[in-house]
């Protein structure tokens, strides 16, 4: 499962960053830069307070060194960065880490740490999505790393790889990602092991990613990385203290990639034989390793298996500390709400499909958030970089016209790249603004298909209670309406919802409150009230709105040819520029956008 691989790269780096603390000064390879690193009297201090368990005191030990100088800043701001990721304070983590790589030249005696630094941002930003900028990071330390040569290098490097490869496989440049996973698995092979055994474990973890980057989407060469973990778990078996539940931990991941394999290939007997081993790993029986077993159960269609797994979902994501966002729901409640509807547990996939409707718009918010804030770092970053571009060209100019010419044409050409990119990304993120929009409104369908033949099921089994429901919620024309007088405004809400979903009324043009005043003989006010308290205060206009957005985007994917125009009169709108209006505001794209991303797809 992708949330605790992240968390243990995470742990795994800030493990090394502490635990080389304990260096001492050594020789130097290339020009000032130590071989290992220099521990001071204020590393001491600092170290003492983070073992103590108590993280505030932790940071309010690093902020006193550093204000009296037993700490530089790059040290401090790692420390700092530590204290926050252990108490779960990411935002403000990132920061300090950000800090220390934006300084351009660290001191030779500081540069471990700020090579420790970077690669902990690096993972941070990898797992916050911020793929871009985990990118250009990762290729700024590996650039500072290239011509350095002592035992700390291979670590990094590795896991910095690592992390580009991950990076290149979200913006789907799998070219480049195959080349950096190899990059990484060069490093892994000149990591040297010592007598804790951490290089070795992390050299596994980090072929382990490799592997699961590669099953999540279905490359062929998923075998060949799951082989070679297998290769270096068996190395370290044969290490004289191997961390035996560690150990045991990587042995069952063989087997349960080993299973995806196989069912990946078709080859189902395989795998199961393989799934069947990891299941009688201690780790299998954990419930972290009952989830990560639901990707082989889903692929295999063992649907009942996958639903049982998942009951624990909501505990165990609130054990790491995570909330629901957009990914999150993709790879985890879908493939929940999938093997529950699928194994015929149809009360467990209404309620998991009205979890999904609870969290999608709050997910939805924030990914677009986030998003905003990553296009706002690249213009920044950009922005100054032309800047800078620009005042080195007016300081050249008054010695040479050429010269002058030349960054122009240059100038030309960064526009041209940077118009390219953003083309790039602008399409990245619509294809994925679709496909969220999407599986939103599938998903409504299938709650709405579900509740009623939830419905359905309760009216064959109780004829009585179907009797005696049936005349309120009919409200046709020439039906009478005397007793609507006794239901509560919730009650109808619900029959008028029914009547205007069931008999289409929302694709009439004209449809509004008048309408339903004439087709029910319900006074404007009484229906005022319905929706204002039935309906958690949403208006009829916006119900009525919902409901045609909806629809518009179901007949764009079933039938494509229809223009905008053509698909708004269809969906009850006045006019297409009202349609559009709507559509851009509620799901942040114009229907043109939407139908053409889906048809390019």
């Amino acid at each position: 499962m992708k949330i605790c691989r992240c968390i243990y790269l995470i742990s795994i780096a800030i493990i090394l960053t502490v635990l080389t603390a304990c260096g001492g000064k050594g020789s130097e390879k290339r020009g000032d830069i130590p071989t290992k690193r220099i521990s001071t009297r204020g590393d001491s201090i600092a170290l003492a307070a983070r073992f103590s368990g108590d993280f505030e005191h932790f940071l309010a030990v690093t902020d006193s060194l550093a204000e009296v100088g037993e700490l530089s800043p790059i040290r401090a701001e790692g420390y700092r960065g530590v204290a926050y990721f252990q108490m779960g304070q990411m935002d403000k983590c990132i920061e300090c880490f950000r800090r220390v790589v934006a300084i351009e030249n660290p001191p030779a005696e500081d540069f471990w740490e700020y090579i420790h630094a970077g690669t902990n941002l690096v993972i941070m930003l990898t797992t916050d999505r911020d793929y871009d900028n985990a990118m250009r990071t990762a290729l700024l330390l590996i650039d500072k790393l290239k011509d350095v040569d002592n035992p700390y290098c291979p670590v990094e490097l590795q896991t910095l790889y690592l992390s580009l490869g991950d990076t290149q496989i979200m913006l789907e440049r799998f070219d480049e990602a195959k080349k950096s996973y190899d990059d990484a698995y060069l490093w892994v092979l000149r990591t040297v092991n010592d007598s804790t055994n951490r290089p070795i474990a992390a050299s596994i973890q980090t072929l382990e990613n490799i592997a699961v980057s590669h099953i999540n989407h279905h490359l062929n060469e998923a075998g060949v990385w799951v082989d070679r973990m297998d290769s270096l778990v068996t190395i370290y078996e044969k290490e004289p203290k191997p961390i035996e539940k560690e150990l045991k931990t990587l042995r069952a991941l063989v087997w349960l990639h080993r299973a995806q394999v196989y069912q990946m290939n078709g080859k189902t007997a395989e795998a199961a034989r393989n799934y069947a081993q990891y299941m009688k790993t201690d780790f299998g029986q954990t419930l972290e390793g009952r989830i990560n077993g639901c990707g082989y159960l889903v692929e295999a269609r063992r649907y009942a298996e996958a639903a049982d797994n998942y009951t624990e979902l909501d505990r165990f994501i609130k054990d790491w500390g995570y909330e629901y966002d957009l990914e999150t729901i993709g790879q985890n409640l879908l493939p929940k709400f999938r093997s529950n509807y699928f194994a015929g547990r149809k009360d467990s996939a209404l309620h998991v499909a009205m979890q999904i409707a609870e969290v999608y718009d709050t997910a939805l918010v924030r990914q677009k958030r986030s998003e905003s804030a990553e296009l706002a770092t690249i213009y920044d970053t950009q922005g100054k970089e032309r800047q800078i571009a620009e005042q080195r060209a007016q300081n050249r100019f008054v010695t040479a016209i050429s010269i002058a010419v030349t960054t122009a044409a240059l100038l030309i050409l960064a526009f041209g790249l940077y118009a390219f990119l953003q083309w790039r990304i602008t399409q990245r993120h619509n294809r994925i603004l679709a496909r969220q929009i999407t599986e939103a409104v599938e998903y409504k369908e299938k709650y709405k298909e579900l509740k009623a033949a939830n419905r359905s099921a309760e009216s064959t089994n109780s004829p009585k209670a179907e009797a005696e429901t049936a005349e309120p919620s009919t409200i046709g024309a020439g039906l009478s309406i005397s007793d609507f007088t006794t239901l509560t405004d919730e009650q109808l809400f619900l029959c008028l919802r029914d009547l205007i979903e069931n008999e289409k009324l929302f694709l009439q043009p004209d449809f509004g409150r008048q309408s339903l005043i004439d087709r029910t003989g319900l006074s404007k006010e009484r229906i005022g009230a319905a929706f204002a308290q039935g309906s958690d205060s949403v208006s009829l206009p916006a119900y009525v709105r919902e409901l045609r957005l909806d629809y518009a985007v179901s007949l764009m994917n079933s039938q494509p040819d229809l223009n905008v125009e053509q698909v708004s009169q269809a969906s009850g709108f006045t006019n297409a520029d009202t349609f559009t209006r709507n559509f851009r505001t509620k799901y942040g794209m114009t229907p043109t956008t939407y139908k053409q991303t889906n048809n390019n797809a």
